[in-house]
């Protein structure tokens, strides 16, 4: 059997925030045992899986932080004024499911992945569903290495925050109190990525 050595692990890393490190890494790993015949996939297989309930940080698909979650909040104009109770603003609806799967492709070390996180649905904090879309291939440049491509991304996701509003009809943030025209957020990107990792193979 074929010993693998990784003598330059990983050539090229695009996008490091566009996708989760370990699905990226275990479909290159992956890709690579199946071209060598190290490792038989099946011919569908969810390399990952999360249902969430009652997060303390909101995310996007990829992983990136979106807010810590509020469970009070006091001014930004005046720290000393009084403390407000803000959690159910920012409690799910409903859970968030997100899974990752991978089908075997038309030949050896060719697999597609697909994947579908359900988003963010609460009062204050909204985030709309999203599509994971990726593909990989292995291919051997030389009897003694493989080099392996991988490229994807999350797409849709958009989030949207909505204001909290006094018995005055005046629009403010929840998170900081302060007016909402003066609330200006930064909210991650999407991101696609491409990942190339060479290898030199020992017999």
């Amino acid at each position: 059997m074929k010993s693998i050595f990784t003598f330059a692990l990983i050539a090229f890393w695009g996008s490091v925030f566009a996708a989760d490190p370990m699905t990226r890494e275990h479909v290159l790993r992956t890709s690579m045992f199946s071209y060598t015949e190290q490792v038989k996939p099946t011919f569908v297989w969810v390399s990952s899986v999360k249902v969430e309930s009652n997060p303390t940080h909101f995310a996007d698909s990829s992983g990136n932080g979106i807010m810590a979650k509020p469970n009070s909040v006091v001014s930004a104009y005046d720290s000393t004024s009084t403390r407000y109770n803000t959690s159910n603003f920012y409690s799910y609806k409903s859970d968030r499911y997100k899974l990752i799967s991978h089908v075997n492709g038309f030949s050896k070390g060719e697999i597609f992945s697909i994947g579908y996180d359900s988003g963010i649905n609460t009062d204050k904090l909204n985030m709309s569903n999203s599509f994971y879309a990726g593909y990989t291939k292995t291919v051997s440049m030389t009897r003694k290495s493989l080099t392996a491509f991988s490229f994807g991304g999350w797409f849709g996701g958009s989030i949207k925050e909505n204001p909290c509003v006094d018995s005055y009809g005046r629009q403010y943030s929840c998170q900081t109190l302060t007016a909402w025209s003066d609330y200006t957020p930064r909210y991650p990107t999407a991101l696609a990525f491409i990942d190339i990792k060479h290898i030199w193979i020992f017999d």
